[in-house]
C-alpha cells in the first residue's frame, strides 16, 4: 500500500519489490493514490508481477495491447517509462548486484541519489523519487511539505 512519508517501510525482499513500488510511485503520480491501490492486482497481472525481465522483454505488440487494457492506467507514456525502468533495472543487477546495492552506494547522500534516480529512471520527477525511497524505506530528511503532513498524522512519528 502506498502511504505518505515517515512510515517505516521495509525494504522489500528482492529487486522485483522495488521495481514494483517503482512503478507503484509512477503510476500514482498526479492521480488518486486510491484509485491505483485499487487497480494494482490488475497492474501486476499486467507487467507479469513486476518482473524486471519480463517487463524488458515487452514488445511494441504488447505495450499496444497494455494500452487498451481497462485494468490499469492507460498513459502511454507510463507504461513505456516501465518497460524501459524494467532495462535500466537490469543494468543495475548487472552493475551493482541489485537495486538495494545501488541504493546503498549513495550512502547519506540523498541529494546525489534522487538526483540519480531522476537521470536514470523515465518519468521520475523530484517528488515521485521521494515517494519510492520513502516507499522502500530509506531514510530521508522530511522536506517542510512533508513535516506538515507529518504534524496530522501522528501514527507516523
Amino acid at each position: 500500500m502506498l502511504m505518505a512519508p515517515s512510515w517505516k517501510a521495509p525494504p522489500p525482499k528482492d529487486d522485483q519489490g522495488y521495481f514494483d513500488l517503482m512503478s507503484r510511485a509512477i503510476f500514482t503520480a498526479g492521480l488518486n493514490w486510491s484509485m491505483i491501490e485499487k487497480k494494482w492486482p490488475n497492474f501486476r497481472k499486467a507487467f507479469a508481477d513486476f518482473s524486471p525481465r519480463k517487463v524488458a522483454n515487452l514488445s511494441e505488440r504488447d505495450v499496444k495491447s497494455l494500452m487498451e487494457n481497462p485494468g490499469i492506467v492507460r498513459n502511454e507514456k507510463k507504461i513505456r517509462a516501465t518497460v524501459e525502468n524494467a532495462k535500466t533495472i537490469l543494468g543495475l543487477e548487472t552493475e551493482y548486484g541489485s537495486i538495494k546495492a545501488y541504493l546503498d552506494t549513495f550512502g547519506k547522500r540523498e541529494g546525489k541519489l534522487l538526483e540519480d534516480l531522476q537521470y536514470k529512471f523515465k518519468h521520475m520527477g523530484p517528488s515521485t523519487a521521494r515517494t519510492f525511497l520513502w516507499s522502500v524505506g530509506y531514510s530521508l530528511t522530511p522536506t517542510k511539505e512533508e513535516r506538515q503532513w507529518m504534524k496530522g498524522h501522528h501514527e507516523h512519528d
